[in-house]
């Protein structure tokens, strides 16, 4: 305890790290903090990806054009990598689209049993 210098619970246990109170969480607890802590964006993480997608893509095309018009023998590593990153800025993009149009079925599904569940209830 001599040598600490923080209020922190292992300096005031004399240095031993203690083991936590609670060993189970509530995942509706965590989820709840998750989409407090993230704004609500870890459902629709296809929106975070597209522009990292398009951005991939930009590089991917400018960097294969340039590869492909400079020929030389130390090209061929710089024409692998730009190649790599134009079909990765396209996987990138295709993930976005599949996830979309999965929230969208999903959605539509939702909309469609909807008036059912409205006319249970009415009766």
């Amino acid at each position: 305890m001599m040598g600490c210098k923080s209020n922190s619970l292992t300096c005031l246990q004399g240095g031993k790290p203690a083991l936590p109170l609670t060993t189970t969480t509530d995942s509706t607890a965590t989820l709840n903090k998750l989409a407090l802590a993230t704004g609500g964006t870890e459902k629709s993480w296809y929106r975070c990806i597209f522009p990292f997608g398009i951005v991939s893509l930009v590089i991917g095309v400018a960097a294969t054009c340039i590869t492909f018009i400079i020929n030389g023998p130390q090209m061929d590593i710089a024409k692998a990598v730009s190649v790599a990153t134009l079909m990765f800025g396209v996987g990138l993009l295709v993930a976005a689209y599949i996830c979309w149009r999965a929230k969208r079925e999903r959605q539509r599904q939702r909309q469609r049993e909807e008036p059912l569940s409205l006319e249970q209830g009415a009766l």
